[in-house]
């Protein structure tokens, strides 16, 4: 019965490509600060982002 009175809480979904997308660029910069990247990498996503 008092199953009955308690109401459904779901838990929020988090957006999948959002988080992903985070992690990736979170990843990138710290192995940018790591010095871990190689700069062609640099150079290439630099150009990516200019267009």
């Amino acid at each position: 019965m008092l199953t009955a009175t308690k109401s459904p809480t779901l838990p929020r979904a988090l957006p999948l490509d959002k988080v992903v997308g985070v992690i990736s660029i979170a990843s990138f910069f710290w192995l940018l600060a790591s010095d871990a990247v190689h700069p062609l990498a640099v150079y290439l996503l630099g150009l990516f982002l200019s267009f």
